[in-house]
């Protein structure tokens, strides 16, 4: 999956017409160039940061793309151009969606890990799904005007707005590729600096099983509720807990908490599972 991302992406800009910016300003081509590079570094180095970045500027060059065929309806437009724009069109949408897989998710949160460990990405809660929206649509109206807009002065503006947006949505996004369910040898860890304060440790001999969830539990739901399949860590005594201020409030309990289970998330479960066995 990751190695046909790298070929997929890196290939849009060999396909003729494919990058285009349309006509309204010389900031517009460098933009988009710009973003496509970006891209481009964060499918070949793999990384958290890397698949934030992948996964909020993907989908904005895929919608550039398809808005400029839509629109563009020039008849001196050579024909290879014009598919090479649907082309490209095409592919980059194929690799937005693509990039959203657990799968490759999982190849960018390994990839920060040290030495023996296992790292598994966990699923983000829903509540901090809206906001990330609402933010990725500031970014990609801001990032429209910069490119669409015919006065250069305008599209200026609107460049700095969408760069100052863009980092700031990285950095507070960045957090959700950072939640990992982590398995080392002398135990598992749960890394989660949105829902927990402190990083979550216990030693083999203290987990008593690992396993998905029943639907009576009264495991503690460190997950933020979210979808899928969750599983359930359960321990061979209690182990404090301390949760951060967002999953204080999300939660409406205490900032620290004795537990002897906890549910968690993993965007790949059964691999997770495997992990343990």
């Amino acid at each position: 999956m990751t190695n046909l991302v790298r070929v997929a992406w890196l290939g849009v800009a060999a396909l003729p017409g494919a990058m285009q910016s349309g006509d309204a300003t010389v900031l517009a081509s460098w933009l988009v160039w710009a973003l496509w590079a970006g891209v481009a570094i964060g499918v070949l180095v793999p990384h958290p940061l890397a698949l934030v970045a992948v996964r909020f500027i993907a989908p904005l060059l895929a919608i550039n793309a398809g808005w400029l065929l839509v629109t563009e309806r020039d008849s001196g437009v050579v024909l290879v151009e014009r598919w090479g724009a649907i082309s490209g069109f095409l592919v980059m949408l194929a690799v937005a969606v693509s990039t959203y897989g657990a799968a490759y998710g999982a190849t960018h949160a390994q990839a920060a890990a040290y030495g023996h460990e296992r790292r598994h990405l966990l699923r983000p809660p829903i509540a901090v799904i809206l906001p990330i929206v609402v933010l990725w649509l500031a970014v990609a109206a801001s990032g429209a005007t910069a490119t669409h807009s015919p006065s250069l002065v305008v599209a200026g503006v609107a460049a700095v707005m969408f760069l100052a947006l863009l980092a700031f949505a990285l950095r507070r996004a960045v957090v959700l590729a950072r939640r990992w369910l982590v398995f080392v040898p002398a135990g598992i860890a749960v890394h989660d600096p949105l829902m927990l304060r402190d990083t979550f440790m216990v030693r083999t001999h203290d987990v008593r099983a690992l396993r998905v969830a029943p639907h009576d539990t009264a495991a503690f739901d460190a997950t933020g509720t979210t979808w899928g399949v969750v599983l359930e860590l359960t321990l061979s005594h209690p182990h404090d807990v301390s949760l951060s201020p967002f999953a204080s409030r999300l939660t409406r309990t205490l900032d620290r908490l004795h537990v002897t289970s906890l549910l968690l998330a993993p965007s790949r479960p059964n691999s997770a599972l495997a992990n343990d066995a």
